[in-house]
């Protein structure tokens, strides 16, 4: 049975990221982990000091996000009512970050999925902090759904390398039951950052050939502009892809694309959801 974790801090894009995962794995038994949790302001001082005018505030915490998250919860199996899903929900006075990591390896997490904003994310920005940093950290799949995007079945799905790591069927395993669910087409983009591919990344483009063949990918070459998430921008919009995939390698492509400023402080334009897949270097 699958397992599925859904962050939520009650807020419109955490209810839309939800919302997608329930369409997005309808045809799949899975056990959904809603979690929620709140760091106090005071968190890092006073409240971890015991200060008195701290005193009680997580129980009086707990009580109220219990029965807003049962209550949540409650309405989401009302709507969903789909046999194959049981929900367990999750409440914790802690970081976000620390607790995905928490609940991802006690309970063995498949999948995470999650929104691109919170309730206070500026609409500018398309990742906000607590998304980037659980994207940085994930030992597992991180599908993000961004804001107003609902779903759809992924008709064209995009592959997003530079070709200078290797491949494995561990790491393209969660790309191969997207294809295989929904008859996808495939569609491996590659940034023209040189003149031809190196042996080290045409060795690495034949092993992906290999895995994917019989899926028969189309392979695209796009020129590099003023930086990466332009070029993704551009590639997304004159193919129509609908599903966008990144395989994160701790030093890499993946790596590069977070820290170009137009992710950090102005927004990372792409409307599709997208599959971050995690590899341990």
């Amino acid at each position: 049975m699958l397992k599925v974790l859904l962050p939520t801090d009650f807020s419109e894009n955490s209810r839309n990221a939800i919302d997608y995962a329930l369409h997005y794995y309808k045809d799949e038994e899975c056990v959904f982990y809603i979690l929620h949790t709140y760091t106090p302001m005071a968190y890092r001082v006073d409240y971890i000091l015991g200060s008195p005018a701290y005193v009680g505030l997580g129980d009086n915490w707990q009580s109220e996000t219990e029965a807003q998250i049962n209550e949540f919860c409650s309405e989401i199996e009302h709507l969903n009512q789909n046999e194959k899903h049981k929900f367990v929900t999750h409440i914790a006075l802690e970081s976000l970050l620390v607790e995905v990591l928490k609940v991802t390896s006690k309970e063995e997490i498949d999948v995470i999925v999650m929104g691109t904003q919170g309730a206070t994310g500026a609409k500018s920005i398309f990742l906000g902090t607590r998304t980037r940093n659980v994207l940085k950290v994930s030992r597992c799949p991180v599908l993000v759904v961004p804001e107003g995007c609902f779903y759809k079945k992924p008709e064209k799905m995009a592959l997003v390398t530079n070709y200078k790591r290797n491949f494995s069927a561990d790491i393209l395993a969660p790309v191969k039951q997207v294809l295989s669910r929904f008859k996808s087409s495939m569609h491996i983009m590659h940034i023209n950052e040189e003149k031809q591919l190196d042996s080290i990344q045409a060795s690495n483009k034949n092993t992906l050939d290999v895995y994917l063949k019989v899926f028969k990918p189309n392979y695209h070459w796009m020129p590099n502009f003023t930086n990466k998430t332009k070029s993704i921008q551009v590639f997304i919009k004159e193919l129509d892809v609908d599903f966008l995939t990144m395989i994160k390698h701790e030093r890499d492509f993946f790596g590069s694309i977070m820290r170009e400023p137009v992710i950090k402080k102005v927004s990372f334009c792409v409307e599709i959801p997208f599959l971050v897949i995690p590899v341990n270097d």
